[in-house]
């Protein structure tokens, strides 16, 4: 099995669970707000996840009061637009990863804002405790949300949710984003957080991953295409079993939407 010492810094907690990687944003004493050193770092745990062959999904999670407060505007001065966009190049990459790799679940508590909320969306299952609360806060700053999340939330709630959250930083709670489809589940507490998502884990774990990866592409990405264009390439998919190197196939398929 992985290993669970792999070191990833010491604001990102890792361990390896029902062949789920668990990874622990652990900068409490600053909210988990993100500065480049951790988003780096957050990275190379995602991609490790993604890589390391044992691994058969991912589960993003928190210490602390939050599950992160987006960017650092302590550590990196807003209005250097040079500096933000090195950031959002970061986090943009590390959408790429939740977005078109392994399964993955994300399990937040508390305040979660800016490129937390991003993160959080990128992962197909979303469980949140009933005191969290979510907000795109970057209106505030002069900042354009560029890390995809324009087009992101416009799929999945909507242009007019999209604009309230991200025009208007519309704060929203659990029920609110329950009903909005920003969240799929609500816990009561940090103990059933982890409960419920390492139930998910292990219904996923013992299923095809060849299968389950070529849902998770096909319905991240089919859905601006004609009926006819998605048809085609779920035929693709379809005929994965054919393909003696799986694996190989798999990343040739993944290599469509990138």
């Amino acid at each position: 099995m992985p290993s669970n010492e792999v070191d990833f810094g010491k604001y990102i907690q890792f361990s390896v669970s029902k062949r789920f990687g668990i990874i622990t944003l652990n900068r409490t004493q600053r909210s988990n707000a993100f500065t480049i050193e951790l988003l780096r770092n957050l990275k190379s745990a995602v991609r490790y996840c993604q890589e390391e062959e044992k691994i058969r999904g991912l589960i993003l999670t928190n210490n602390g009061e939050s599950f992160s407060t987006g960017m650092d505007l302590d550590y990196i001065d807003g209005s250097d637009h040079n500096a933000v966009m090195n950031l959002e190049q970061t986090a943009a990459e590390i959408c790429e990863l939740l977005f078109n790799g392994k399964p993955s679940i994300s399990a937040v508590d508390g305040r979660t804002m800016g490129e937390g909320v991003v993160f959080m969306v990128c992962c197909d299952y979303r469980i949140a405790t009933s005191q969290s609360f979510f907000q795109m806060p970057e209106i505030y700053s002069g900042i354009f949300p560029g890390t995809g999340c324009t087009i992101l939330f416009s799929k999945i709630l909507g242009i007019p949710c999209a604009k309230r959250m991200l025009m208007f930083a519309e704060r929203i709670n659990t029920d609110r984003a329950l009903k909005i489809n920003l969240i799929d589940e609500i816990v009561e507490n940090k103990e059933k957080l982890m409960n419920s998502a390492l139930k998910k884990a292990r219904f996923l774990f013992p299923k095809n991953q060849t299968v389950i990866n070529l849902i998770k592409l096909c319905t991240n990405h089919l859905i601006d295409k004609t009926y006819n264009e998605a048809y085609e390439i779920e035929k693709e998919a379809s005929a994965w079993y054919q393909h003696e190197d799986k694996e190989k196939f798999l990343e040739t398929f993944r290599n469509k939407f990138r």
